[in-house]
């Protein structure tokens, strides 16, 4: 096979309702959904945040290529622009999305799921945790947090046993309030993690941290800058809740860094941003080795989940110590909950979970395919074609 074109849909869903973090309001939802296609109209799906002329621009690069060669097409997408640190940023992104694609395409060409491709699976299911709890307009305006409460609350009751909110939107004291709230409203028995999106210096992420440990937070995310190493470190060192990170990540080459310094607790890389499915794995072989926790990071639509799960059902349980257990032995990742009316409508199937679970695709490739009235509905401006 030859990889013959590859078509780009860039996709905006708007939302009703916004909700905000300490980045600002999400007003709307995107992808850049890809499709490789070889020469014999066999075809796979991956997806990134690039845009869709300077993902052209880099993909051009690789038609012509054989699609079951991962690596040479990996490599002749990032390695050539390696220097000078170009390897990061669009480069990654592209190799993000090609890479999936291309092991979905390859899966369905030899009629087999992903994991095959990666040398078979050791669980069937993936632990997942809820992400969610963002600020509401509501919730702003109301300092018992109705919205945060009745949030959780679906979420506990939907099963899932860990659950993510934001923090570092409001003052610190409101931020102290909403953790203690989430704690009471669901209890003792489900996790709850926090995520400051880069809200704090260092010296006020530590003190956040004191102030919200005692509702035994799981992890601290994002609690500072992503490039302030030495920051980042410190807090860790510092903080009495554990701390994660690692979404922004392009390549191993990042990763291995924050790896060899233990800059965080837990190691979140985001499958679109730092390789793609060879990479991830890559990562999570990293990340056993220090004998750190693996739990990538997931924002976007069902491509890339599908991805994630095919590559945690590979995975070795890390330590190999029983009994088996998420957040200590046994890998998990995220499962965004919140409105996301492209996803909602991208792809079939839409997983969903069981007590916190979430079920390996059994089809050829990911396992899933995408809805073609989706993308007319959400596609803006015209197909961008590399070929």
């Amino acid at each position: 096979m030859k990889i013959e074109r590859i078509e780009l849909h860039n996709l905006v869903g708007k939302i009703d309702e916004p909700y905000k973090s300490s980045m600002g309001w999400k007003t709307t939802r995107n992808t850049l959904a890809v499709k490789v296609i070889a020469d014999d109209g066999t075809y796979g799906w991956g997806e990134t945040g690039a845009g869709a002329n300077d993902f052209a621009d880099v993909a051009r690069g690789i038609v012509g290529m054989n699609p079951e060669r991962f690596g040479s097409v990996w490599q002749s997408i990032v390695n050539t622009r390696y220097q000078g640190g170009g390897y990061a940023g669009v480069a990654s992104n592209v190799a993000s999305a090609i890479d999936i694609a291309l092991h979905d395409l390859v899966g369905k060409s030899r009629g087999l799921p992903v994991y095959e491709l990666l040398g078979g699976k050791v669980r069937d299911r993936i632990f997942t945790y809820a992400t969610g709890l963002f600020y509401t307009e509501k919730d702003v305006n109301d300092s018992t947090w109705p919205d945060l409460r009745e949030e959780a609350q679906s979420h506990a009751e939907a099963g899932f046993k860990a659950m993510k909110m934001k923090i570092g939107g409001l003052t610190m004291d409101e931020d102290v309030d909403r953790v203690h709230t989430l704690r009471r409203t669901v209890g003792d028995d489900i996790r709850i993690m926090v995520d400051a999106n880069e809200a704090y210096d260092a010296g006020t992420a530590i003190a956040m941290s004191r102030r919200i440990a005692d509702a035994n937070v799981g992890w601290f995310e994002e609690p500072t800058s992503s490039q302030a190493l030495d920051d980042n470190l410190l807090i860790t060192t510092q903080s009495p809740v554990p701390t994660a990170g690692g979404e922004s990540a392009s390549t191993r080459r990042d990763v291995a860094r924050l790896l060899r310094r233990r800059i965080f607790d837990m190691i979140q890389p985001e499958i679109i941003c730092v390789g793609g499915i060879s990479e991830l794995k890559l990562c999570a072989q990293m990340a056993e080795a220090f004998n750190i926790q693996f739990v990538p990071h997931f924002f976007n639509t069902h491509i890339s989940l599908a991805a994630i799960l095919h590559v945690l059902a590979t995975i070795s349980q890390a330590p190999p110590a029983h009994p088996k257990e998420p957040f200590v032995n046994e890998p998990a990742t995220e499962f965004d909950q919140t409105v996301h009316p492209v996803r909602s409508a991208l792809t079939d199937p839409f997983f969903t979970q069981s007590e916190g679970w979430v079920d390996v695709p059994e089809k050829p490739g990911l396992g899933i395919e995408v809805n073609e009235d989706a993308l007319d509905h959400f596609r803006v401006g015209d197909v961008v074609v590399a070929d």
